[in-house]
């Protein structure tokens, strides 16, 4: 019998994890609570690294269709610019913007992928009760149209519905954390401005934050901290609009078509994003600022990696040992990721209301940083998570690097020049399994870089492809033979540096 998955959410995490596991040949069970897919631009930005998995995912292009490219942030205080960022120098990576685009445009293009692979999505759909025991999960489900109720069982539940999330409170694990005291408002429509429309722009001011992030189609995210008064009968999107006025140096005039919505924001996380058969993924599983949009992508990587695991697993089952093996390094990784964006997102929203001599303090540091290089070498590729990497397990040693390569982190996307034109190191990754990259800078320089792919010996272990050239030396920064195994969400699981003497290079 084919292994039994149920996914709670059709949200971008919950449709992630459903393709990915398609890909992988898993038949899934997808339910949302609501009737119909949403039209609200939620989440607006996707990251490189996000695009990336969403290229394995066979959706990247149709997404950079329809959405719209940025390649810088500007940030202003009171009025005065105090520092930019650039997109542009990101290294290693197809993807050297970031891409605006409303959710449900995000969530349309995954249906869409979901359907070609064969799923599908029962709506109007609520988890209400579950149990587990050593080899099941018995779900209660009730047909929300209906009003009916049936009891399913599975042999696997992801949880990606969101904050309020039903599977996490049916398991039973704490959501813990803060909601913040400031109120927030934003507006989506189209605006007559002059603001550059490759950029997001913050405008930071004693009277609170803006943030405007140019969309598809001429449209227009207005982000603003909530004023302390609020005339009474003020519609809230001419507030917001109001607001725009007043905190932009640029002038900002809303046209007819906005739709306006007030929201607090959390800094909590959930105990646990694993509890024997069941899994919490995307905002189930961590809620943050919207500061540096990190909710979406963190989401996304989170039903991923878990998929490729849990994917396996179904194809070829393992012990109860080696799976826990598995998901306990998952959960522990995505312990690590949760706790970076917790800190970064809380840094960040905190930031933009600092007065006096902090904000002093803030603006000089921003206009040193950019200076001197540092937002553009350090904060970008944090931000849009291509330095994403991983502390070792306990027993694995202290990470390795040779060149640009480095163990327990995302595989540089480098392309390779081959007699072929070129070849991206992330074209070479499968979608369900582990993969043994062999790096051999040897040869004449000139000649283009030799790709060979040999099947593993006996059916067992990972596939390997071989790159051999002098090319490899300029494009990976190595000076002798290099194998690395490559995971299929692009993070290189171990590195391997020949240590034959009188080769050169180094590892460390």
């Amino acid at each position: 019998m084919s292994p039994r998955i149920l996914i709670v959410g059709a949200g971008p995490a919950g449709l992630a994890a459903a393709v990915s596991l398609r890909l992988q040949g898993v038949p899934v069970t997808v339910v949302d609570k609501a009737a119909a897919p949403h039209t609200h631009p939620k989440a607006v930005v996707l990251w490189p690294r996000a695009l990336e998995i969403f290229e394995r995912l066979g959706v990247a292009d149709g997404l950079v269709a329809e959405g719209h490219p940025l390649t810088g942030q500007h940030y202003h205080s009171n009025g005065t610019r105090v520092a930019s960022m650039t997109f542009r120098r990101l290294r290693h990576t197809k993807y050297k913007y970031a891409l605006a685009i409303p959710q449900h445009t995000t969530e349309r293009v995954l249906r869409d992928r979901l359907t070609e692979l064969g799923g599908s999505i029962r709506t109007h759909t609520e988890l209400t009760g579950l149990r587990q025991d050593e080899e099941t999960v018995t779900t209660t489900l009730a047909d929300l149209g209906s009003g009916s109720t049936s009891d399913e069982t599975y042999d696997w539940v992801i949880g990606a519905d969101g904050v309020h999330s039903s599977v996490r409170a049916a398991t039973g694990i704490d959501f813990v954390g803060q909601t913040y005291e400031q109120t927030f408002l934003l507006s989506d429509g189209p605006c007559d401005t002059g603001l550059a429309t490759d950029s997001a722009h913050y405008f930071m001011t004693d009277t609170g934050v803006l943030v405007m992030v140019p969309l598809p189609d001429e449209q227009w995210r207005a982000f603003i901290s909530a004023p302390r008064e609020i005339p009474e009968g003020e519609a809230l999107v001419d507030t917001v609009a109001r607001v725009v006025t007043q905190r932009s140096p640029v002038p900002v005039r809303f046209l007819d078509g906005h739709a306006a919505g007030r929201f607090r924001i959390h800094r909590k996380a959930a105990e646990r994003v694993w509890q024997d058969r069941v899994f919490l993924v995307g905002d189930a599983a961590h809620a943050h600022s919207p500061a540096g949009a990190q909710g979406i992508n963190t989401g996304v990587e989170d039903a991923t990696s878990l998929a490729w695991r849990l994917g396996g697993i179904c194809r070829t089952p393992v012990s109860t040992a080696e799976s826990g093996r598995l998901f306990t390094q998952w959960a522990d990784e995505r312990h690590q990721v949760v706790e970076n964006v917790l800190r970064d997102t809380d840094l960040q929203t905190r930031l933009w209301g600092v007065r006096g001599v902090r904000r002093r303090l803030r603006d000089v540091v921003l206009y040193g940083a950019e200076r001197t290089g540092l937002l553009d070498r350090v904060v970008i590729p944090r931000q849009t998570q291509i330095t994403q990497r991983y502390e070792p397990a306990p027993g694995q040693g202290r990470p390795k690097a040779v060149g640009v390569l480095r163990s327990h982190a995302r595989l540089p996307n480098v392309e390779i020049p081959t007699g072929g034109g070129g070849t991206h190191l992330h074209d070479l990754l499968p979608t369900t399994e582990p993969i043994t990259l062999e790096f051999d800078p040897a040869g004449t320089p000139g000649h283009p870089t030799k790709v060979r792919h040999l099947a593993a010996v006996g059916g067992t272990g990972p596939d390997t492809v071989s790159l051999s050239g002098p090319a490899l030396r300029s494009a990976l920064g190595i000076s002798r033979r290099v194998t690395c195994v490559v995971r299929p969400d692009g993070i290189v699981a171990a590195l391997a540096p020949d240590t034959a003497p009188g080769k050169g290079g180094g590892a460390s």
